[in-house]
C-alpha cells in the first residue's frame, strides 16, 4: 500500500509554497478544505484510479467548476459562484484530479499580458522583470511555480501556448471543440478552446487520453521507418522576428535535422501571419460584443475602457467586411490543411519574441505565429527549450485536425531532442 499522507501532503506544501509566490498574485481562490477531503480519498486508495490520480489542478476562472468563482476575469462578475462543473472538470474530478484552485487571468481572456484582471498583474516566477504572457498567464505561472501538476486555460489566439512560452512550460491547444466550450464564460463562441499546461507532454497526454480519441497512432508511424516530415513556413522570416528567436530557433533546427525528422522551408501560400492575426482579431471583438452584450450596453458595468473600446468597436464591424474576413479565413483554413496531405507537422517558434519586459507594451504580433492554428482548427503544441541565456525559447507544432494524439505522442519525441 502506497504511502496514505502523500497526496495530503502535497496540499499543505501547495499552501506553504503558495505563500512564497503571495505577490505574485498567481491564484485569485482556493478551496484547501476540499482539496484535503479529496487527498485524504486519495490516500485511502490501494490502487490509482487513472494517471491523473491525487494530482493538483489549477483552472483558469472562465471555465466551470462547481462552487469556485467564474469571473472569466471580470470585475462585475466577482461575486458570481458556479453551481455546475463543466463537463471537462466533472472528468478530472471522476478521475481523482484534485482542483485546488482558480487562476488569474485577463480581463474576459481579452489581453496579452495577464495585468487587466481586477485582481491586478501576474507576475512571472521566472523574472518578475518579464511577462507572463495571456491571457492564461496565472495557468501557465502555476506550473512554472512548481505549485500545481496541472493547469487548464482557454486558447483563442494562443492564449495558452504564449504564456507557456514565457514560462518555460507545455502549452496544448486542442482541435477546437473536442472539449465543448458551451459553458465557458466566452469571448469567442467560435474560437475559444480549452486546453492543458504542465510540465511535460507526458503529463498533457495523460490528461488527454482519459477523452481524446487517438486518430493516428506514433508507434505504429514510427515502426515504418518514415521520416518525419516538417514544413517551416518561410513567411516566419518576413516577420518581425527577434534576432535571439531566430538564433534560437536556427540552432534547435540544427539539432533536429540530426535526428529522424525532414525539415524543409517552404511557402505556406496564402498565409499572411499579422494580416490574418488581425483578421482573427476582429471576429473575436465581434464575437465579444455578442457575448458579452449586457455589460456593453451597460454604461455602468465596470469593464475596462479598453475592453469596452475594443467590443464598441467588434460591434460595428459591418457584415460585409465580416463576411469577407470569414469567407478569407476559411480560404486560409482549407489551403493550410491541404499541405498535411504531403507534410507531418508544421514547425515554427511559438513568438516571435521571447518574455517581454511588463515596462513595455504588449507587442502586438506576439500572436501572428499562434492564431494559425485557431484559424484552421490544429492542434498545437508549444514546446519549451533553453539557449543562451536563462529566459526560454519555445518551439510550436502543428498538426493536422483532429491529430490531436499524435500530436502529443510525436511531441515527446521532440521533447527528447530539446532537453
Amino acid at each position: 500500500m502506497k504511502n496514505k499522507i502523500k497526496s495530503v501532503s502535497e496540499v499543505f506544501n501547495f499552501f506553504k509554497k503558495l505563500d512564497t509566490y503571495k505577490n505574485n498574485k498567481i491564484f485569485i481562490y482556493t478551496d484547501k478544505s476540499n482539496a484535503l477531503d479529496e487527498a485524504r480519498i486519495y490516500d485511502q486508495r490501494i490502487h490509482q484510479i487513472s494517471k491523473i490520480d491525487g494530482k493538483l489542478f489549477a483552472i483558469k476562472p472562465n471555465i466551470r467548476v462547481k462552487s469556485f468563482p467564474f469571473t472569466g476575469g471580470i470585475r462585475d462578475f466577482q461575486d458570481t459562484i458556479s453551481n455546475i462543473d463543466d463537463a471537462i472538470i466533472e472528468m478530472i474530478k471522476t478521475n481523482g484530479g484534485i482542483i485546488i484552485g482558480s487562476t488569474n487571468m485577463d480581463e474576459a481572456a481579452f489581453g496579452g499580458d495577464t495585468s487587466s484582471s481586477y485582481y491586478g498583474r501576474c507576475i512571472n516566477p521566472i523574472n518578475e522583470d518579464f511577462s507572463v504572457g495571456g491571457s492564461s498567464g496565472g495557468s501557465a505561472a502555476a506550473i512554472s511555480s512548481g505549485l500545481v501538476d496541472y493547469s487548464l486555460g482557454t486558447d483563442t489566439m494562443g492564449s495558452i501556448r504564449i504564456p507557456a512560452s514565457y514560462c518555460g512550460i507545455v502549452g496544448f491547444k486542442p482541435s477546437q471543440f473536442i472539449f465543448n466550450n458551451k459553458n465557458l464564460k466566452l469571448l469567442s463562441h467560435t474560437y475559444d478552446t480549452i486546453g492543458f499546461m504542465s510540465n511535460n507532454t507526458n503529463y498533457i497526454n495523460n490528461l488527454y487520453e482519459l477523452y481524446g480519441k487517438d486518430h493516428k497512432n506514433f508507434k505504429d508511424y514510427i515502426k515504418t521507418n518514415k521520416n518525419i516530415k516538417c514544413l517551416i513556413p518561410k513567411e516566419i522570416f518576413e516577420d518581425k522576428l527577434n534576432e535571439d528567436v531566430l538564433a534560437g530557433f536556427n540552432y534547435i533546427i540544427s539539432e533536429l535535422k540530426k535526428y529522424k525528422i525532414d525539415i524543409e522551408i517552404k511557402n505556406l501560400k496564402y498565409w499572411k501571419p499579422d494580416i490574418h492575426r488581425k483578421y482573427l482579431l476582429k471576429i473575436v471583438e465581434n464575437e465579444g460584443a455578442l457575448n458579452l452584450k449586457t455589460l456593453l450596453e451597460n454604461e455602468r458595468s465596470n469593464i475596462s475602457k479598453n475592453l469596452r473600446n475594443s467590443l464598441i468597436y467588434g460591434k460595428n464591424i459591418e457584415l460585409l467586411t465580416l463576411n469577407n474576413i470569414k469567407k478569407e479565413l476559411k480560404e486560409l483554413k482549407n489551403k493550410v490543411n491541404a499541405f498535411f496531405e504531403s507534410y507531418d507537422l508544421i514547425i515554427m517558434p511559438t513568438t516571435p519574441q521571447r518574455a517581454f519586459e511588463i515596462k513595455t507594451d504588449v507587442p502586438k504580433n506576439q500572436a501572428n505565429f499562434t492564431s494559425l492554428a485557431n484559424i484552421c482548427d490544429l492542434p498545437s503544441i508549444s514546446l519549451p527549450y533553453y539557449y543562451k541565456g536563462k529566459l526560454p525559447y519555445s518551439l510550436q507544432l502543428l498538426a493536422p485536425n483532429m491529430n490531436d494524439h499524435f500530436l502529443l505522442r510525436i511531441s515527446s519525441y521532440f521533447e527528447e531532442i530539446l532537453q
